[in-house]
């Protein structure tokens, strides 16, 4: 075991390097593959060949890993996540930063503990750490998204009510209104373009969005674009509504921030406590880092204090 230890770590970090170097590409690559994007759109636009070119575009980029994973159910709920939180992001290369960290984490486990109880736990905590990043960038995204939304509508409203068409008022969103809003309804005047019907892009916008105040927005359209009526108002009221509910989300996320604080500090108190043992007598908590029972049980506490602490957010998330 010793002669391998030297190749091992070298593995690990090749690994953890890799992992983070595509983590890295994923962020800063996102402009140029909208670029991409946005180039094979106008070609398929100018070329003649309508939905149906853009059809056949779609399926062309299907054909890759990312497609073929897609076809599963649980990755094509992982990427539509994805998408949530990184618009141009590739599954495939997710997958492959996951397993990356995911082995990081096992070989690194394996090393210190020399256990193969430890090392599978470490594994999947790995592999859930690019998880963990997806959905907070993802839920960021969304309360900016959410957040963006009424200033959007009254535009909207004011862009109607200047005698503008709901197409041409996609547009103007995608230009004046900041991101990452602008992108979303860009992205909708886009498909438009390309021969989508308005009514599917707005759909697809709200499937990308994920969001009821979205959904509302959607929902008006649809149903005045078949019975008619003034959608400038329309948008006007859905937008009072959304302040209406983002001051009650702020009125009760203040009221339960102390059950939150509570929650981090009792979570945080055993780590605290242990490290404190450990500088006051490191022989009478040593034996947890030095044999292999000490670090299985220290594992089963760390797990079951996350277990903990998602308990405790559940029950302190109250959604209006």
């Amino acid at each position: 075991m010793d002669g391998l230890i030297i190749p091992i770590i070298a593995v690990a970090a090749a690994l953890g390097l890799f992992a983070v170097w595509q983590f890295i590409a994923a962020l800063t690559n996102v402009e140029k593959r909208r670029l991409k994007q946005r180039l094979a759109n106008d070609n398929t636009k100018h070329s003649g060949g309508g939905v149906a070119q853009l059809s056949i575009l779609a399926q062309q980029q299907d054909t890759g890993l990312s497609g073929q994973l897609s076809k599963f159910s649980l990755f094509d709920s992982i990427q539509e996540r994805l998408n949530q939180a990184y618009p141009d992001a590739s599954l495939a290369k997710f997958v492959i930063i996951s397993l990356a960290v995911s082995v990081t984490f096992f070989i690194t486990a394996l090393l210190v503990s020399n256990s193969l109880i430890v090392a599978p736990i470490a594994a999947l905590a790995g592999a859930y750490i690019p998880v963990l990043v997806v959905n907070q960038k993802r839920n960021k995204r969304q309360r900016l998204l959410a957040d963006q939304l009424p200033e959007a509508l009254d535009f909207l409203s004011r862009v109607l009510r200047a005698g503008h068409s709901l197409s041409t008022g996609l547009q103007m969103m995608g230009e004046e209104l900041p991101a990452p809003l602008a992108g979303e309804f860009q992205h909708a005047y886009d498909d438009h373009s390309l021969g989508l019907s308005l009514e599917d892009a707005l759909k697809s916008m709200a499937k990308r969005i994920d969001s009821t105040d979205f959904a509302f927005f959607i929902t008006a359209v649809l149903i005045q674009r078949q019975t008619g009526g003034d959608l400038s108002e329309v948008l006007s009221n859905i937008s009072g509504m959304i302040r209406q509910r983002i001051r009650l989300q702020s009125h009760v996320k203040a009221k339960t921030a102390e059950g939150r604080f509570t929650g981090y500090i009792l979570s945080a108190f055993p780590g605290i406590m242990f490290f404190i043992a450990y500088m006051m007598n490191p022989s009478y908590t040593g034996v947890l880092l030095r044999t292999t029972l000490g670090l299985e049980l220290l594992g089963a506490a760390f797990l079951m204090q996350m277990l903990g602490l998602y308990c405790i957010r559940k029950i302190t998330t109250v959604k209006v």
